[in-house]
């Protein structure tokens, strides 16, 4: 019979801090669906490949130092520790786990995870790919097998990805770190201001776009533009602050920031940590990676695709758009986004938004089966299947 690689992300699983898109009542339950879902049909699936921000160290007001993992981990006891319905370390014991880092865990190491799970497990999470489990995060950034890639997506995010830079401070945190962090400022008002508990209260909490940050696309090109026609050096980062600061009238703001030779940062100081985001010389590929957070990652998949022939099915997250399409000549290719497992508590209840993963099997004549699904309740017969496609063999 043919196995099925499973692949989820986007969990956000947190501190429980009220501006964590993850909510333990609203989301732990569905969660634990689907994890007892694969640990029932384990006899069907080869693997689970957990696509990135399985953790949220980003999602915290300025005010509070991010937690570490382990603090998340003894938070949530619920998945991580046994239970009859559904956790991961009893799922572990059924099927291989493999985990690629986001952006959100970009400084998680499998070694403090596993080390977590060592306490009650004798198995281990898998990184992305090989099995070198002392892989570095930096490293741990995509999977391949068998005609599948898959990875979280961030890396095409100009924003998100890595600041690798030797003299950054913050390394490899990027300026979405801070952008996320401010927001969180201004998300913690709004709870507030609409008698909310939390961000899961709030709809459409969740949405990864700037837009909802109140940064436009549009007026960030004209930013540069004039810079450019002022004879500037380009600036996005400090662009993005301030239409952050004017859009959410926040004053100058520090943030604690955890395990970094700076404690403390004030908004003032952080765009000269990225100095160099956009140049004359990259402009338009800049904007591509720009265009991520807006408009999702059809360009990088296509480029993929063109550059990597023999990969027929890629799977990619981090925009937190659930989708499902074929794409190339004569259907012989495959994208898919799992979405993510954090919607608010309202888009849950109107179907709007559903927690949801994408199940992937290879079958006899080389073509793919690819099955998009999620879960709308906490009983098995809540899971549902939105989508499916197939993607011929050539």
């Amino acid at each position: 019979m043919t196995r099925r690689t499973v692949f989820v992300g986007d969990l956000h699983i947190g501190l429980g801090a009220e501006t964590n898109w993850y909510q333990k009542t609203t989301h732990e339950p569905l969660l634990k669906c689907f994890l007892k879902y694969l640990r029932e049909n384990s006899r069907n699936f080869d693997e689970l490949v957990i696509l990135g921000d399985w953790f949220d160290l980003w999602n915290y007001h300025p005010f509070c130092a991010p937690p570490s993992v382990s603090q998340i981990m003894a938070q949530n006891p619920g998945l991580f520790q046994r239970h009859e319905d559904g956790d991961f370390i009893s799922l572990l014991d059924e099927l291989p786990i493999r985990f690629i880092n986001g952006d959100h865990d970009m400084e998680v190491e499998l070694r403090d995870i596993n080390s977590e799970f060592s306490r009650l497990s004798d198995r281990k999470i898998l990184p992305g790919h090989g099995f070198d489990l002392e892989k570095s995060a930096i490293s741990n950034t995509y999977y391949l097998r068998e005609g599948i890639w898959a990875e979280h997506g961030h890396q095409h995010d100009l924003f998100n990805k890595p600041a690798l830079n030797d003299e950054n401070p913050m390394a490899p945190l990027p300026l979405g770190y801070f952008v996320s962090r401010i927001y969180c400022h201004f998300l913690q008002k709004k709870i507030a201001s609409l008698h909310r508990m939390d961000a899961a209260c709030v709809a459409g909490c969740g949405n990864a776009s700037y837009e909802s940050y109140g940064i436009k696309l549009h007026d960030l090109i004209t930013e540069l533009m004039q810079q450019l026609r002022r004879g500037e050096r380009f600036n996005p980062a400090k662009i993005i602050l301030d239409m952050m600061l004017q859009y959410n009238r926040n004053n100058l703001l520090e943030f604690k920031v955890a395990g970094k030779s700076l404690a403390e940062v004030r908004t003032d100081g952080v765009a000269r940590f990225y100095p160099n985001l956009v140049t004359e010389d990259n402009f338009y590929e800049a904007l591509c990676e720009a265009e991520v957070a807006y408009d999702g990652l059809g360009h990088f998949v296509r480029a993929h695709f063109l550059a990597n022939p023999h990969c027929r099915v890629a799977v990619m997250g981090h925009t937190h758009c659930a989708s499902l399409n074929l794409c190339g000549n004569a259907n012989q290719h495959a994208y898919a986004n799992p979405g993510h497992f954090c919607p608010s508590h309202p888009d849950i209840l109107n179907h709007k938004s559903l927690p949801g993963w994408i199940e992937i099997e290879k079958i006899d004549d080389g073509a793919y089966r690819i099955f998009q699904k999620a879960v709308a309740g906490n009983h098995p017969e809540d899971i549902v299947e939105v989508a499916a496609l197939r993607a011929q063999h050539s």
